[in-house]
C-alpha cells in the first residue's frame, strides 16, 4: 500500500541543476509565470472579499459578488471558467493545485502568528518558479521510489517531470549514490526554478524509513555559543571563530558593477527601450546577480562547515535566542548582522541536531553579558557594559572577564538549567 510523505520517519531533500532545452524552458516561464497569476488572483479575492466585509448594508449584488469570488477561490473550475485561457495543454494540473495549496498555507502562518503581514502580491523578477508532484499507480505499485512514478529519475544523468520530459541533470555525486543506494525512497514536491542569472534549478523533497544522513560518533562535551558582530560566534570553550569576509573582498568589484548597472538603466529610460529588449542592460543585470549568487554560495558553505564542526564534536549546543528584525531596529549594524548571516546559521544547527540525535537548545539571551558566569554577580545598570568593552572585571569575585566567551558561559548555564528540570 503506498503510503503519503507524512508516514515515513525520515525527509531530506535535493537540489539538481538541470539543462533544459528551448522549448522546456518556455513551458517553465509559462508554468512560473500562470503560478504567480493564480497565486496574486486568489490575494485579490480575498482582498476584495475583506472590503466588502467592512460595509454596514445589505446589497444583494454585492452578496452575489462575495459568492462567486469565494468559489473562485475554492474550485479550481470556477477559476478556469473566468479564463479560459488557463485550458492551455502545456500548464501543468499540479502546478496549479500547488498555487492554492500555497495560498492557504500563508493564511495558515498568518494566523498562526508565524509572520507579522498577511499574504501579500507576489512581483514580478527574474527569478522564476513553480511546483509540482509525482503520482504513482496504486494498483501497479506496491511502493513509491525514485524510477517507477510519473516524475523523477530515469537513469544516473536525465530526470522526468510532467509536461517538460526528460531533463538532463547534474548534482553531487556522494549524495545522488547515497540516495540510490537506499531500499525505497520516496519523491514528494518537486521545484523548478529559475534564478536571476538564468541557471535552471530542480528540488526535489525525499522521504524514507532509512536515515538519509551517515553516522557520526558520539560526543560528550556541551559548548554553549555567544552570536556577536566581532566574530561569526565565541563558544563557552574560549574558541572564537573569524566572520567571514567574503563580501568584503567582492564589494568594490559589485559597487562597480551595481553603478554601471544604475547607468544602463538610466539610458534605457532616456531612450525608451524597455529593459527586457536593452542588451547591454541585461548582460549587466547577470553579472550583478552572478555576483551577489557568489557571495551567497560563500556564505552559506561556511556556515554549513561551521555549524557540522559544533555538531560533530558536542552532544549539547546551546544559543541564545535571537530577533533579528528588532536588533536591526535598534542596532546601527544592520549590514553586518545579515552579513553574517545569525538565522540561517542557527537554522542549520537545529536542523542537524537533530538529523544527527544531537540535543540544540535556544535560550533567552537576557542579561547574559552584564551577569558574571563565575559568581552570578548582574552590573547595575549605571556600570552596564557598552558594545565597544570587549572586557571588563567583575565587582563582587574580581575575576576579568571576557565579554564574549563570559555570555557563552552563561547561555551554557541557562541551557543545562533548562534541560535539568
Amino acid at each position: 500500500m503506498l503510503r503519503s510523505m507524512s508516514e515515513y520517519k525520515y525527509h531530506s531533500g535535493i537540489r539538481l541543476r538541470i539543462y533544459p532545452s528551448y522549448r522546456q524552458k518556455k513551458i517553465i516561464k509559462k508554468n512560473a509565470e500562470m503560478a504567480r497569476f493564480i497565486y496574486n488572483e486568489m490575494i485579490a479575492c480575498s482582498k476584495e472579499i475583506a472590503g466588502f466585509g467592512k460595509l454596514a448594508i445589505y446589497i444583494q449584488g454585492i452578496t452575489e459578488r462575495i459568492q462567486v469570488l469565494r468559489e473562485r477561490i475554492k474550485s479550481v473550475t470556477s477559476l478556469k471558467s473566468h479564463f479560459l485561457w488557463m485550458d492551455d495543454v502545456d500548464l501543468d494540473a499540479n502546478m496549479i493545485a500547488n498555487a492554492k495549496k500555497n495560498y492557504a498555507h500563508a493564511w495558515k502562518c498568518y494566523r498562526c502568528g508565524e509572520v507579522k503581514n498577511p499574504p501579500a502580491f507576489h512581483r514580478r523578477t527574474y527569478a522564476l518558479s513553480y511546483q509540482t508532484n509525482p503520482h504513482y499507480n496504486r494498483q501497479r505499485v506496491l511502493e513509491a521510489g525514485l524510477t517507477n512514478g510519473s516524475a523523477g529519475f530515469r537513469d544516473t544523468s536525465h530526470v522526468f517531470v510532467p509536461k517538460l520530459g526528460l531533463i538532463r541533470y547534474k548534482g553531487s555525486r556522494k549524495i545522488l549514490a547515497r540516495i540510490f543506494s537506499m531500499r525505497s525512497v520516496r519523491i514528494g514536491t518537486m521545484t523548478v526554478t529559475r534564478d536571476a542569472c538564468g541557471d535552471y534549478f530542480l528540488s526535489m523533497q525525499l522521504a524514507s524509513d532509512e536515515s538519509f544522513a551517515a553516522s557520526i560518533p558520539k560526543a560528550v562535551s556541551v559548548v554553549g555559543i555567544d552570536l556577536n558582530i566581532k566574530n561569526l560566534y565565541v563558544d563557552s570553550n574560549g574558541c572564537r571563530v573569524d566572520r567571514p569576509g567574503f563580501l568584503q573582498k567582492v564589494k568594490k568589484r559589485l559597487t562597480h558593477a551595481q553603478r554601471i548597472l544604475s547607468r544602463r538603466a538610466r539610458g534605457c529610460k532616456q531612450r525608451r527601450i524597455p529593459f527586457c529588449n536593452g542588451v547591454r542592460y541585461q548582460r549587466q543585470r547577470r553579472m550583478v546577480a552572478k555576483l551577489k549568487r557568489q557571495i551567497k554560495r560563500q556564505r552559506e558553505d561556511f556556515l554549513h562547515v561551521q555549524s557540522m564542526g559544533l555538531i560533530k564534536n558536542h552532544e549539547i549546543i546551546v544559543a541564545e535566542q535571537l530577533d533579528i528584525r528588532k536588533l536591526v531596529r535598534l542596532c546601527r549594524c544592520a549590514r553586518e548582522i545579515y552579513e553574517m548571516g545569525w538565522r540561517t546559521f542557527l537554522d542549520l544547527l537545529e536542523y542537524k541536531a537533530k538529523r544527527h540525535g544531537r540535543v540544540f537548545l535556544k535560550v533567552n539571551p537576557a542579561y547574559t553579558t552584564q551577569r558574571c558566569s563565575a559568581c552570578g554577580y548582574t552590573l547595575p545598570i549605571g556600570q552596564r557594559l557598552h558594545l565597544s568593552d570587549r572586557q571588563w572585571q567583575c565587582p563582587s569575585c574580581h575575576v576579568i572577564h571576557d565579554r564574549d566567551r563570559n555570555a557563552a558561559c552563561n547561555i551554557l548555564h541557562r541551557g543545562l538549567a533548562v534541560l535539568a528540570k
